[in-house]
């Protein structure tokens, strides 16, 4: 089984340093090419199932690399980005100045810690790897599909840190690049990381 993880195309919200979780942000001109190359990249890939966030920017970018491929994408609020609450919009400088004492509490304990209105990085994780099972169980880990989920930055980071250590330990270690092809391939029963970024 390869798992193929894509984050979506830069956006308006990126492009201008901004928070962007459930902000229903659309792509700006450079990732709708972006979107483009990534769907040329992944063209001889033949997707048994394929997974989108339900958010303009991931729909849009799964657009195009599901293009004329007879694949309908399942659309899942699982596989939105963490919610950031009253963060959603600003930037981390404005954070800085209106939120310092909320910002310290974040990086103090970034598993826990919850912006008002939003949700912690572990009530993501749980939400994007119970959905990420969900999946799989349909499958032998040893079956030769190849599976595609387009998302987000931190979802991928959340997947990438339980099929590598199967906790939230290791979510901070991965930095993901917009449109960079991800996948990783069970190889006797192992998931084992065979591109980042590419």
């Amino acid at each position: 089984m390869n798992i193929y993880l894509i984050r979506h195309g830069e956006t308006y919200a990126n492009e201008n340093s901004q928070f962007a979780g459930f902000w229903d942000v659309e792509l700006n001109e450079r990732g709708k090419i972006q979107a483009e190359v990534v769907a040329g990249k992944l063209k001889d890939v033949d997707f048994e199932k394929i997974f989108v966030s339900d958010l303009q920017r991931a729909r849009e970018t799964c657009d195009a690399i599901a293009r004329n491929r007879g694949v309908t994408p399942i659309i899942s609020e699982n596989l939105r980005e963490m919610n950031f609450g009253h963060w959603e919009g600003l930037r981390f400088e404005e954070i800085k100045t209106r939120d310092p004492e909320l910002l310290k509490q974040w990086f103090d304990d970034y598993k826990h810690f919850k912006v008002p209105g939003g949700e912690s990085t572990s009530e993501m994780y749980h939400r994007v790897t119970q959905f990420f099972k969900s999946v799989i169980s349909d499958y032998d880990i040893e079956d030769n599909v190849n599976l595609l989920f387009v998302a987000h930055g931190g979802v991928i980071q959340a997947l990438l840190s339980y099929l590598c250590y199967d906790t939230i330990e290791g979510y901070w270690r991965f930095h993901i690049e917009n449109c960079g092809v991800n996948r990783v391939e069970y190889v006797m029963g192992m998931p084992v990381v065979k591109a980042i970024n590419k």
